[in-house]
């Protein structure tokens, strides 16, 4: 244990250092001013202390000035400091502990009083250091957990009549998010955009341990309303028996037929996807079903909407919301780009709002769509 005791050369600092010896701490290093230590005392050893003494004659008048002195220690190293003192005034009292000072030290020094502040201070730095240790430990397996979560989202697929990609942006925390598609057969491609409910690592823990399931479900089920009840269920028997408001699931589920030039949807309170036709027409598709999850089996209504030609169409998470006060979506600009392939257009939508170099609260997700019937 190292540490630093700041103070004028004087009977008080000599003392401070005869207790430390006799507590069996002997690593000291002492310096005049917060300047002298900050300036001259090398990384190597900067590192290694745990206790910061500050011994000064507080007074009215030069409360403030300690209180910097406090505060240029605190900017300079994270470790508790105490002050050495005799003033024992209310007023700075208070005030030197809202400077961030950890404890006090009254003069004349008992040895007793000493070493029980001592041991309490060292109690909390090394719990603060191990606090940290786990912390950073856990936001290491964070970032090995948000590469794991965006490795689960599909690639992109370029097939003759339909190409697909995906903007996936994850927030500061692990979100639920989550976008998969499949080539079913050689006239029907399925796309599912879901959202559980929450952040965190719960959230994504739903998200994985759904998206584990779904390849076989949609491939083998393939309709909409099969595909959806089946999710429900789900949903439902996993986390039925833990607090269901964190275990919610919103999801928009596409199948889209190239043969019968139709695409069928069902939407379970997810927000509405937008899809344009070749000369400018918007269709919204809005959600028609409850939310997952929340009861056994709901109610699904799928909506068919015939294909003719050219369309492009965009699907989005609530993230998406959050990117403007008005927490609305710029139809416009997705329009504006609709003659772009899908990945220009989403790398252009990512540009114009920052989003890879801004935190973001939520997870913000979009998927591109575009059907070409006459073929390429």
């Amino acid at each position: 244990m190292s540490v630093l005791i700041i103070g004028g050369v004087s009977n008080d600092v000599l003392r401070l250092q005869k207790y430390f010896h006799r507590i069996d701490i002997k690593d000291i290093h002492c310096f005049t001013s917060p300047d002298a230590a900050m300036n001259y005392l090398l990384d190597s050893l900067k590192e290694e202390l745990e206790l910061i003494i500050l011994d000064a004659k507080l007074t009215l008048k030069n409360c403030e000035e300690i209180c910097q002195q406090i505060n240029r220690l605190i900017n300079w190293i994270d470790v508790p400091i105490l002050l050495a003192t005799t003033y024992e005034k209310t007023i700075t009292i208070d005030r030197v502990f809202e400077a961030g000072i950890f404890d006090f030290i009254l003069k004349p020094f008992d040895f007793t009083q000493f070493k029980t502040r001592i041991q309490v201070a060292t109690k909390y730095q090394n719990e603060a250091k191990l606090r940290r240790q786990q912390e950073s430990m856990i936001q290491k397996d964070l970032i090995v957990a948000k590469k794991f979560q965006k490795n689960a989202l599909s690639p992109p697929l370029n097939l003759e009549y339909i190409q697909i990609d995906g903007l996936y942006v994850t927030s500061n925390t692990l979100g639920g998010d989550m976008y998969c598609w499949f080539k079913i057969n050689e006239h029907l491609t399925a796309i599912l955009l879901y959202d559980a409910m929450g952040h965190g690592i719960a959230a994504s823990l739903v998200t994985m341990s759904v998206r584990s399931l779904l390849k076989g479900m949609i491939t083998n089920l393939i309709d909409p309303v099969t595909v959806i009840r089946e999710l429900n269920r789900q949903i439902y028997e996993l986390f039925s028996d833990e607090d269901m408001d964190r275990f919610l699931m919103t999801a928009i589920y596409i199948l889209i037929d190239t043969k019968n030039r139709t695409l069928h949807y069902v939407n379970a309170a997810h927000p509405a996807g937008f899809l344009f036709g070749k000369y400018g027409e918007t269709v919204f598709l809005q959600a028609n079903t409850p939310i997952l999850g929340l009861f056994p089996t709901i109610p699904i209504i799928k909506k068919t909407i015939p294909l003719s030609g050219w369309h492009r169409i965009i699907l989005y998470t609530d993230g998406l919301l959050t990117l403007n006060k008005q927490h609305n979506i710029d139809m416009d600009f997705f329009h504006s780009y609709a003659s772009q392939e899908n990945s220009y257009a989403l790398q252009k939508f990512s540009q114009k709002y920052n989003l890879f170099d801004n935190d973001h609260s939520d997870d913000i997700t979009v998927v591109s769509i575009t059907i070409t019937l006459q073929g390429r």
